[in-house]
């Protein structure tokens, strides 16, 4: 009886690496969202593209959350912008909701004059004009300007391990291509998460403090070990600290109307 001949491979499989988006700084991600508004863009679309910038760096919002966040979420019914906004399930990525912040400075500015244009250019309005600043409460905040209307960003249904779930290609692809377009090259949709984890973590380390649960909940990231509400976070101390990392702006945009 003859023995066959058996030849062995070894392979080691290759390590599985994720590419991890570029970060900027508070310095650089003003710089581009002050050059997105210039006399060669309507500044309509400019207007919103530099609030949606903003909300994912300032309140660390996924493109699926940058597109689903409704009026109703982001202001109060006399019409102020919320400091804390809470976001329903069905708009999260994980399908859980969510608390996030809204206390910049600057960011509040730019979503107040995104969402002032919206009632400026009758955008959207609502039936009641004395809520909500007479937006409809039920529209999304951001909203795609295509064939000359203004309508709802489309979500692209996809399933994954027998799950099914939505994401916004639309929106990951537009805020990735304004990172591109102005000079970050290995940008993505996640970059203004990261380059906020990046900056907390830095800046809560300094002071001896636990960083981990904060930069969990500016990410929105749900785990077994730490359930703690956003009520536990002194948003007033995460205000302050705001201020001082953010330099004022120098103005490079769109030059005002004399």
């Amino acid at each position: 009886m003859s023995i066959p001949n058996f030849k062995w491979n070894w392979k080691v499989p290759d390590l599985r690496t994720v590419k991890q988006p570029e970060t900027v700084t508070p310095d650089e991600f003003i710089d581009l969202v002050e050059r997105i508004d210039n006399e060669r863009l309507d500044p309509l679309v400019c207007a919103r593209n530099q609030a949606m910038l903003w909300m994912t760096f300032g309140s660390c919002f996924r493109a699926v959350e940058v597109s689903q966040w409704k009026v109703k979420e982001a202001l109060y019914k006399n019409g102020e912008l919320v400091h804390l906004t809470r976001l329903r399930a069905e708009a999260t990525k994980g399908n859980y909701p969510a608390i996030a912040p809204v206390v910049i400075d600057e960011q509040r500015a730019y979503v107040n004059k995104w969402l002032d244009y919206r009632v400026k250019h009758r955008i959207k309005l609502g039936a009641d004009k004395e809520s909500y600043r007479g937006l409809d409460p039920e529209s999304h905040v951001f909203l795609s300007f295509h064939h000359a209307e203004w309508k709802h960003f489309s979500l692209t249904r996809k399933i994954s391990k027998g799950k099914e779930y939505y994401v916004a290609t639309a929106v990951q692809n537009l805020i990735t291509k304004l990172y591109k377009d102005y000079g970050f090259s290995n940008s993505s949709s996640h970059t203004g998460r990261h380059s906020m984890a990046r900056l907390a973590q830095k800046l809560l380390k300094r002071k001896d403090l636990d960083a981990d649960p904060i930069v969990q909940n500016l990410l929105h990231h749900r785990s077994i070990d730490s359930q703690r509400d956003y009520t536990d976070i002194d948003f007033d101390h995460i205000r302050k600290c705001s201020r001082q990392m953010f330099p004022k702006p120098k103005k490079r945009g769109r030059k005002p109307k004399e």
